[in-house]
């Protein structure tokens, strides 16, 4: 069995049409396809970022002083 993945865009129809190289010609195949739509980053979850903003229950975060940066040698 082989595995193949591939990231195809579908048409204006709505269908996706697929050339599969299978290395032999003539052969016959048995062929399992599953459709899995890509999600960009942004819209995985609809709210999530500003649900969690407003997840936090406790004390004010804050961020405390950094302190002195370190002094290195220069690269070479």
């Amino acid at each position: 069995m082989k595995t193949l993945h591939f990231r195809q865009k579908s048409g204006p129809d709505g269908e996706l049409h697929l050339d599969i190289p299978v290395g032999k010609a003539d052969a016959e195949c048995d062929v399992m396809v599953v459709v899995e739509p890509s999600v960009a980053p942004t819209e995985w979850l609809p709210g999530f970022w500003e649900q969690l903003s407003r997840g936090w229950q406790g004390e004010p975060l804050s961020r405390p002083a950094q302190g002195q940066f370190e002094a290195r040698d220069p690269l070479q």
